[in-house]
């Protein structure tokens, strides 16, 4: 009997093996390389890939599930895996409930270098958003310590560089991070531009009846804004539905007005809050001591520590 098989009726200690790691690093790759079959597995992906599911292609609604999914699992002192960007408040306060509950917990880390992160999100049929794959790769890694501890060591790290095979633009992303957060923007937007990519497939559009669509036009005909830009169109049109829908009529030009320059004050925060995780990724990938901390186990290796902590 494997030990996976034995710790399912050990009810009196359940166990959490965390797979995490930024969006693109290649969790899924490293998971199917362990010897964890016999755990139940908590995965956004279950949701946003099943097309007859309500979460599908709704990575929001299907990340909010499997937190749900894995307080379930707590309640029931059900042992897991659970795969998991680790970047957000709300996985902290989940990790910290899974101790409360008296979990043991093993993490294991993937870590890859932002632009190979970057360039495997949009190789995939899938893709969140680039600002997303950023900032979910500086939260997760920058915790590397914290994570350490909060595990009392029970803690590997899978360094994917997928053989070299992306060396050309880790090397052309590094170059650029030497000239600070306009360098990589500059190569980001050239290496969009060359191979066609930059958005999110998880970007839902506003559905209009034709009715509302000619209703739409008629108010906006002369009004200023950005139809290319796809997130304001949005903004725009869905408070124009907000309005018509309520009242059959539509609403003022003034509404409108109103909806532009809120996203348009709210996009200048964003880019602001994203100008902030790039500087923060050029420092990381050049600080020797963040550098350090890369210990690189090999999937072997981190089998066999697991098999022994289960």
């Amino acid at each position: 009997m494997k030990l996976t098989q034995i710790i399912l009726e050990d009810r009196n200690k359940p166990k959490a093996v965390i797979m995490a790691g930024g969006a693109g690093s290649g969790k899924t790759y490293l998971l199917n390389q362990l010897e964890l079959d016999s755990l139940q597995q908590f995965n956004p992906d279950k949701y946003v890939e099943d097309p007859d599911h309500p979460y599908h292609n709704k990575l929001g609604p299907a990340s909010n599930q499997v937190t749900k999914d894995v307080q379930a699992a707590a309640g029931d002192k059900t042992s897991f895996v659970w795969d998991t960007t680790a970047s957000g408040v709300k996985f902290d306060n989940t990790l910290q409930m899974l101790k409360d509950q008296g979990y043991d917990i093993y993490m294991v880390l993937v870590y890859t270098h932002p632009m190979i992160a970057y360039a495997k999100n949009f190789e995939r049929g899938r893709n969140v958003p680039a600002t997303a794959v950023f900032s979910t790769w500086r939260n997760a890694y920058q915790k590397i310590q914290q994570f350490d501890k909060m595990t009392n060591g029970n803690f590997s790290i899978f360094v994917n560089d997928h053989g070299g095979k992306y060396k050309d633009i880790v090397d052309g992303f590094n170059t650029a991070a030497q000239n600070g957060v306009n360098g990589i923007k500059d190569y980001l937007k050239k290496y969009n531009e060359k191979m066609g990519v930059g958005g999110s497939s998880f970007f839902q559009p506003v559905v209009m009846s034709k009715e509302e669509e000619q209703e739409f036009e008629k108010l906006v005909a002369d009004f200023d804004y950005d139809r290319n830009n796809r997130s304001e169109d949005k903004d725009i049109k869905k408070e124009f539905l907000k309005h018509y829908t309520k009242n059959g009529i539509a609403p003022g030009i003034d509404q409108l007005k109103k909806a532009r320059d809120k996203y348009r004050d709210e996009k200048l925060k964003r880019q602001k809050d994203d100008d902030g995780v790039l500087d923060s990724i050029a420092n990381m990938i050049f600080d020797p001591v963040f550098q350090s901390k890369l210990t690189h186990s090999s999937p072997k290796e981190i089998n066999q520590k697991l098999q022994n902590y289960l």
